[in-house]
């Protein structure tokens, strides 16, 4: 039997008002930063709640995951894809790679406990840095198990002790098939 990865319908507004969330809570943050925050914080929600936040394709770049989709935004390419007017209402990227929310998150978007997990990615990265950062994400299984510059796996963001992984798994692919979040 083949193995199909696990991959959400990224949120194009879930993802912006989260970059606004960290940008707005995290003065001067960077691209780097954010997307190690993100990640963190996609993996923990989707460990406790079953479901992931923005459900962007993580990349494994050389200096962890990146949300592919969020990081073209952030570089002003938005292809086919994408509100350029809403994502640059929302962040600033005038000192890239340095990011900056030009106005607060729009309240509703984001759940309690996105923002929760939000809160625990952005203390968790915030007083690491940047080489301790990468090297604490090189030995996560979804950056690990995926091929150089290669799209994660969800399926392997849920950890392996998880007493709730075979359920999250299950409703985890329901989510993927509907594009139900």
């Amino acid at each position: 039997m083949v193995h199909m990865p696990l991959r959400f319908q990224f949120d194009e507004r879930k993802g912006r008002e989260a970059l606004a969330y960290i940008a707005s809570r995290w003065p001067n943050v960077t691209v780097f930063y954010a997307s190690k925050a993100l990640f963190f914080a996609e993996k923990a929600h989707l460990n406790r709640y079953g479901r992931p936040i923005v459900a962007d394709t993580f990349v494994a770049m050389p200096n962890g995951p990146v949300p592919s989709t969020l990081y073209d935004f952030l570089k002003s390419e938005f292809g086919l894809a994408g509100d350029p007017d809403a994502f640059r209402g929302a962040i600033s990227t005038d000192n890239y790679p340095t990011i900056a929310s030009r106005r607060e998150p729009e309240e509703g978007v984001l759940s309690q406990s996105d923002l929760e997990c939000l809160d625990e990615a952005i203390a968790f990265c915030r007083v690491r840095g940047f080489s301790h950062l990468s090297q604490l994400t090189h030995q996560e299984k979804a950056w690990a198990e995926a091929s150089n510059n290669g799209p994660m796996d969800y399926e392997d963001f849920i950890e392996e002790n998880n007493p709730n992984r075979e359920a999250i798994l299950n409703d985890a692919r329901e989510f993927a098939a509907y594009g139900v979040l």
